[in-house]
């Protein structure tokens, strides 16, 4: 049975279930039409109805058949005849009345061979009058189907390409980023590392096990999109570890996100990133500390803020912040709430529901 169900699926492509939804539309809008108009006109008691294979039932089936597959069959062979022979709307045009002179002949020869030659009834010419208005217009319905159909199939197809283009442009971008996690974070802190080794070997063994911290996080991260909040935390604050023991008294760290909001997933590297925004783009010494809060404000957003004494070189243009604010805008649809004063930075960031 399911074998056959997925059978059933494979050959029910777009374009045979718009012929099939027609079919059935014309088969029970005719019956329901003819019947209910000799119903009340008192030429056949209510019964019939529900007679699915009276005479004009079975002509019901007859002339969807002649008008949807008939039709269809006409179409497709106009369609390989004026291939490359004539333009968009000259072809569209020869297949609608070729279709629609089809179905008028089609259908009066189908109403006088059932009810004339077959069963002696004559058929009133307001009844041909329906068939040919019938005829006429089912071309219209079938292809104004098929082209809404085939553009919504369109649109839907080039908008996944265009979100898959863009998502791996951004990947692409974030990897880069990625693998080049402060070089120069990294020779900083080695040249600490062999500068403290043989002074403090325990303070030194303290240093190494942040900095292997920062980058466990991020090698073991890699293919991820998202990360719950406490383990980049946790990663964020080896980092900010790390440059408190390079440059002592020159960091004022504080943090107070809840315990309830370390459960929620933020895209990787997005704390990470604020944190380093700051340490990167502003002077860090005993003589100027450099404050940095991490909390969690109202409506589940992550708020990183620091006071404001920018380096005077120029080597960023904040590329870091612009990539998380499109990786927000592509997995949240929100983006990075950005406020800069004379004294202070601040970054609100939105974190993803708990799922």
């Amino acid at each position: 049975m399911t074998t056959l169900i997925t059978k059933i699926k494979a050959l029910m492509t777009p374009r045979l279930t718009v012929l099939i939804t027609v079919w059935l539309l014309v088969v029970f809008g005719m019956m329901a039409y003819y019947k209910a108009r000799f119903v009340i006109s008192g030429e056949f008691p209510w019964t019939t109805m529900f007679a699915m294979f009276s005479l004009d039932a079975v002509f019901g089936y007859i002339v969807a058949t002649i008008l949807v597959f008939g039709g269809e069959a006409v179409g497709r062979m106009v369609d390989r005849l004026t291939k490359n022979s004539f333009s968009v709307v000259s072809a569209a045009t020869i297949r609608y009345f070729t279709c629609a002179t089809f179905g008028v002949l089609a259908v009066s020869a189908a109403a006088y061979g059932w009810f004339t030659l077959l069963f002696g009834f004559d058929t009133s010419p307001e009844f041909l009058v329906d068939m040919a208005v019938l005829s006429v217009g089912m071309p219209l319905v079938i292809n104004g189907l098929m082209e809404t159909f085939h553009y919504h199939g369109a649109w839907q197809a080039e908008r996944f390409e265009k979100e898959s283009a863009a998502r791996e442009a951004l990947r692409a971008e974030f990897e880069a980023l990625r693998n080049q996690v402060s070089p120069h974070f990294l020779f900083n802190s080695f040249a600490t590392l062999s500068h403290i080794i043989e002074e403090d070997p325990k303070r030194a063994a303290e240093f190494l096990e942040n900095l292997s911290g920062v980058f466990r996080f991020v090698l073991q991260n890699r293919e991820a999109d998202t990360v719950p909040l406490s383990e980049e935390l946790a990663a964020v604050e080896a980092l900010l570890k790390v440059h408190q023991m390079r440059v002592p008294d020159g960091l004022v760290v504080e943090t107070a996100i809840p315990a309830e909001a370390l459960a929620h997933p933020i895209p990787i590297m997005a704390l990470y990133t604020l944190v380093e925004n700051a340490l990167k783009h502003n002077v860090v010494s005993a003589e100027r500390p450099l404050s940095i809060s991490i909390n969690f404000g109202p409506d589940n957003v992550l708020v990183v803020e620091n006071n404001l004494q920018p380096k005077r070189t120029r080597h960023s243009l904040g590329t870091g912040l612009e990539n998380l604010d499109r990786r927000l805008q592509h997995l949240l649809k929100a983006k990075l709430d950005i406020q800069k004063t004379d004294s202070k930075f601040i970054v609100r960031a939105p974190l993803m529901a708990v799922s």
